[in-house]
């Protein structure tokens, strides 16, 4: 018990020695701390840049429902086992089946308005489709969400009726009506085109009846069980990330594909070689700083040799940590300046730039994920750059305390 008190009476006495001795030169610990500061603070901002432009790229791209869909691009048959596969992959979220092409063009008239009728496209969707979200896919499959552009040229709203009028292809003028009600109107940002988002079970009765000598109920009954395979599909990927994996190997099975994993790959090359860029430029910079710290931390203890083998013959063993503690001071000190500073002139930049960017978006992200990171990168740095000075402090002799005139 008293060997470790008097450790840390070494340790707090060393600590001491270390504050004090800054304080009698403060023009050298100030240049060192402006030095730090103007080193790091650019690097900082440039970080901080470069976090806001990836991810605010990435986030934009992953609020758009399209940019993680992947959907076949022309008209094979894809059997409802290989569906269910695609659908279990861990990459993916939402799957789901389409009809074919022309089977989906469909009338949809707002009842007592005959000649206010729209030709949409009929989109099989369930729960949880991200391109409905926030809106959410009824259960009842007489019941469908409508696209913003669809309601606007029909004037409904949710909750109004509408009529499905159906025609059989190439079998005479024969039509059926069938009353469907809107449950919501989907966002903008889901279609730009006239469509609905229907039951799976609708857009399999609509193909049925049009393509096969079959009444409706007798289309609807049939369209009850699941196809056993399906002309075409889209998903959407869980991350952006995966969009270009998936995509290679959908493209390998011979499955044509529409999709924008070119974009997603852009992005990720240019978060790639922002990074690099941004490493580089902080290597050379702090490696230039911490070269110069070490430097003056070594010079030092050789200018204060003699006073330091005084201390060291007067009993003080912890002497070591002396260049450690002054190395801490000084470089917390001068990254605290450097964030600081890297904070107001990030707040600048976006206050500058808050008028072209989406709502909640920042130009430079200097979150407290990048102060942690940069304090703990500042200490490790530190303790470095100390080790050669604490090296030479341990060489030296007590007795060059007393001995020399």
């Amino acid at each position: 018990m008293t060997d470790r008190r008097f450790i840390f009476h070494d340790i707090r006495l060393a600590a001491r020695l270390a504050w004090y001795d800054l304080l009698s030169e403060k023009i050298l610990a100030l240049c060192l701390i402006i030095g730090l500061a103007a080193t790091a603070a650019p690097l900082i901002i440039l970080s901080g840049l470069r976090g806001g432009l990836v991810e605010g790229l990435r986030t934009v791209l992953l609020e758009d429902p399209h940019v993680r869909e992947i959907s076949s691009a022309s008209n094979r048959d894809f059997t409802a086992g290989w569906l269910d596969r695609l659908r279990k992959e861990p990459d993916v979220v939402f799957v789901m089946p389409r009809t074919r092409t022309l089977a989906a063009s469909v009338l949809l008239v707002p009842p007592g308005r005959p000649f206010a009728g729209r030709r949409i496209e009929l989109i099989p969707s369930h729960a949880d489709d991200p391109l409905t979200t926030p809106a959410t896919m009824p259960a009842d499959e007489s019941t469908i969400l409508l696209s913003a552009s669809a309601a606007a040229s029909l004037h409904i709203q949710a909750g109004d009726l509408l009529e499905l009028h159906v025609t059989r292809l190439g079998l005479g003028p024969e039509t059926v009506r069938i009353p469907l009600h809107v449950q919501a109107i989907t966002p903008q940002r889901a279609l730009n085109r006239d469509a609905a988002f229907v039951s799976l079970r609708l857009a399999q009765t609509v193909e049925l009846y049009r393509e096969h000598s079959l009444s409706w109920s007798d289309a609807w009954a049939q369209a009850a069980t699941p196809a056993p395979s399906y002309p075409g599909f889209r998903l959407y990927t869980r991350q952006i990330n995966t969009i270009p994996a998936l995509d290679t190997r959908l493209r390998a099975a011979g499955v044509d594909i529409s999709d924008r994993a070119q974009d997603v790959s852009d992005l990720l090359l240019l978060d790639q070689r922002l990074t690099v860029l941004f490493r580089l430029t902080a290597l050379l910079g702090v490696t230039g700083f911490f070269a110069s710290l070490t430097a003056a931390l070594w010079a030092n203890v050789e200018r204060k040799q003699l006073s330091l083998a005084t201390l060291r013959f007067l009993g003080v063993q912890r002497l070591t940590i002396f260049p450690v503690i002054q190395a801490q001071i000084l470089a917390l000190t001068g990254i605290f300046l450097a964030l600081t500073g890297a904070l107001i002139v990030g707040s600048a930049i976006n206050h500058v730039f808050a008028e072209t960017l989406p709502p909640g978006h920042t130009l430079c992200r200097i979150g407290a994920g990048l102060w942690l990171e940069t304090c703990l990168t500042t200490a490790l740095g530190a303790f470095l750059a100390a080790l050669a000075a604490a090296r030479s402090l341990r060489r030296i002799d007590p007795w060059e305390g007393v001995s020399t005139p």
